[in-house]
């Protein structure tokens, strides 16, 4: 049996009763080194299967071949099934190919985290995720649309790369749209930044920003 746990979007507290009680209850635990550490007192004799983008598959299947005979978890930053299509994709393939069940137990997202900081909710919000790897071209496309269109908050979870969110901003400007926007990087860590800025400033400023980000666009109105 493998569990896939999201763990949260930072802050180790937010784990839900049972994603911990089954981490503390499994002998097998995979997950993000950054993820893993969060909860290090928790795998004290415990198998672990650190991923990383150069060895994934190889850890993947280290993972669901465990699973067969045992159960193990996968810990996922903050919730499975936002903005984690291209991983579960890859261990949902993985568990059919092995004959291995699974459960995904739900957890806090860094979205929720960030709307409940800007008291937003999410009637009033649209979610668009660039958080892939591969081309963005569809993808940015879909958000120039959104834009174009509809009058409410959008939250992007831009390219996990330094300059992702200045990709986020071009767009914006090739619209003829320059709001104010909200930059809230690594949610709920200790170490949580938010910045706030036209995207006219974020290109000036060309600045690097962390893999964890969320920008948050208010209404951009060109009537």
């Amino acid at each position: 049996m493998l569990y896939i746990i999201g763990v949260g979007p930072g802050d180790p507290e937010l784990i839900t009763v049972k994603g911990l009680n089954i981490l503390r209850s499994v002998n097998v635990v995979a997950g993000w080194g950054s993820v893993l550490d969060r909860f290090s007192e928790y795998l004290i004799n415990k198998r672990v299967i650190k991923l990383s983008y150069r060895d994934e598959a190889e850890g993947l299947k280290e993972l669901i071949t465990s699973a067969v005979n045992e159960d193990a978890a996968l810990l996922m930053h903050g919730d499975p099934s936002v903005s984690e299509s291209q991983l579960m994709a890859k261990v949902t393939w993985l568990c059919r190919e092995y004959g291995v069940t699974y459960e995904v137990v739900p957890g806090v997202s860094s979205v929720n985290a960030v709307l409940g900081m800007l008291g937003i909710d999410l009637d009033s919000s649209v979610l668009i995720s660039l958080h892939v790897r591969g081309s963005l071209d569809d993808r940015l496309e879909e958000l120039k649309t959104i834009l174009r269109v509809l009058r409410r908050y959008i939250i992007v979870l831009p390219p996990p790369y330094p300059h992702g969110p200045l990709l986020i901003a071009k767009a914006l400007l090739d619209l003829g749209c320059d709001p104010e926007v909200t930059i809230i990087e690594k949610a709920t860590y200790n170490n949580q930044r938010i910045t706030r800025t036209r995207a006219s400033g974020m290109i000036s400023l060309g600045n690097e920003f962390s893999d964890l980000t969320i920008m948050v666009i208010p209404p951009c109105s060109r009537d």
